[in-house]
């Protein structure tokens, strides 16, 4: 039987050659281990109330409130402030980076996973084509692109943006780093400074209820803008390889 002469296939463009099966093994368990962990160390440290509070606002960040749910820190009856929910949503968007960079060229064959990341990366060409700006500063525009707090801007996109890209693995990773730490930090601030009005709202359920629904609402019109949703194609296909320009 002849040799494979594409021994690395690119799947359209976004798959990396596989990394060694050490290697992928490392980075998909290793984030698992670490959350693990982190639950263990919060619950040893602060009790179980802090254990079940990181599970609820890691489902809460993943439903859609993103790096807002650092903002739950800031109430004064919390289990765990601010900070280590920052923490948290780093540790969050560069595992969740590793998993993808490690497995693309299996998450790619899996169904419901594949057609994921296919609309991902259409969403990909739909930011490149309203944002020109990314293209030419590339790694500066993935940080600034994981760094806002708007739905959909998140590490799952953002290593499909790199690859469109042409960003190197480390240089993904490196850029969803330092943008989401940028991104919770500026949470973390926003935070600080509106602690008086945090504290009303939080004991006022009804407020509390609409502040969210606002908050989620504002963030989900900001991510569709951002992300080019309001100018779909007119054929509603998706655009080729070459076309962001």
């Amino acid at each position: 039987m002849s040799e494979d002469p594409h021994p690395c296939p690119d799947l359209g463009g976004e798959a990396f050659c596989p990394l060694p099966r050490w290697a992928r093994l490392l980075m998909t368990i290793g984030p698992m281990a670490g959350f693990g962990l982190a639950l263990l160390v919060a619950n040893l440290v602060a009790g179980h109330a802090a254990w079940v509070f990181i599970i609820s606002m890691t489902v809460g960040g993943f439903l859609g409130g993103g790096k807002l749910v650092i903002l739950a820190g800031a109430i004064e009856s919390a289990p765990v402030g601010m900070l280590p929910l920052a923490g948290l949503v780093v540790f969050g968007d560069v595992s969740t980076a590793l998993v993808i960079v490690a497995n693309m060229h299996h998450l790619y064959r899996i169904p419901a996973v594949g057609r994921r990341l296919a609309v991902a990366r259409e969403a990909g060409f739909r930011v490149l084509r309203s944002h020109k700006w990314m293209r030419r500063a590339a790694e500066v525009g993935l940080g600034l692109f994981v760094a806002v707090p708007f739905q959909g801007t998140g590490a799952v996109l953002g290593v499909v943006l790199g690859r469109i890209l042409g960003l190197s693995r480390p240089a993904i990773l490196i850029s969803i780093l330092v943008g989401s730490s940028i991104g919770s930090a500026s949470v973390v601030l926003v935070g600080y400074l509106g602690r008086e009005e945090i504290a009303v709202i939080a004991d006022n359920p009804l407020l509390g209820i609409a502040t969210v629904g606002a908050s989620l609402g504002l963030t989900f019109i900001l991510g569709r803008w951002f992300l080019g949703q309001r100018r779909p194609d007119s054929d509603g296909s998706a655009p080729s390889e070459g076309s962001p320009t």
